[in-house]
């Protein structure tokens, strides 16, 4: 993790210095629509137009190998692509930040916090890039709200509505629900995933283009 400058809010470790994000941000786009194809075969075999997991075979282990896979990657992929995101920030000029580039990620695993903190992080990778010498007074995109939104929906409202079937319903209607929200969550994994890759590239861009104008002679 960088040292920062107390007074610019800059990285002064061994990483300091602009970094450019154009081929993280395209391999963190690929697997997002990849992710993309998986919610929707998934949403398929939930629906019952496909059997990929009847029993154990070797199409169920393999598939379930690639939705692993990808997830993880894509998880993987996003994380590295915010921190460096809030590191260009900072050496763009964009002083007096909350996040660091550590905790824009870290708080995605503090139980409680994750509720909002990342969200107020990625605001402020959004607001930096946009305006890195006045960021503070720089609005929000709608984008974010609806990503934001759209994470929070699945990963834990719908575990809720899960627990809670589980604990009122028999066997068969438990299973119900199941697979309503397994279908909810996969397919509002699909806008989720577009949202992502349209703040990626907006930031990504924005961000190439103020180092390349500061950069100019």
């Amino acid at each position: 993790m960088d040292d920062a400058n107390p007074a610019t809010g800059e990285a002064t470790g061994p990483d300091a210095g602009f970094q450019d994000p154009t081929s993280l941000a395209k391999w963190t786009k690929v697997f997002l629509y990849a992710g993309i194809a998986v919610a929707i075969v998934s949403a398929w075999e939930v629906a019952g137009g496909l059997e990929l997991y009847g029993g154990v075979t070797a199409l169920s282990i393999l598939w379930s190998l690639v939705v692993i896979a990808i997830g993880l990657t894509t998880a993987i992929l996003v994380l590295m692509w915010i921190y460096r995101a809030n590191h260009n920030a900072r050496q763009l000029g964009a002083a007096d930040m909350r996040f660091t580039p550590g905790w824009a990620v870290g708080w995605y695993f503090i139980p409680i916090a994750w509720f909002w903190k990342p969200y107020q992080a990625m605001t402020e990778i959004w607001r930096a890039s946009v305006n890195p010498s006045d960021w503070g007074a720089t609005p929000v995109s709608p984008l974010l709200r609806w990503w934001w939104g759209l994470w929070i929906v699945p990963s834990w409202g719908l575990g809720v509505v899960d627990t809670v079937a589980f604990e009122v319903l028999d066997e068969a209607g438990t299973e119900t629900v199941e697979r309503a929200t397994a279908l909810v969550e996969n397919l509002l994994d699909i806008p989720l995933a577009f949202v992502l890759v349209a703040i990626i590239t907006a930031v990504t861009q924005l961000q190439t283009a103020h180092h390349r104008r500061q950069s100019e002679p």
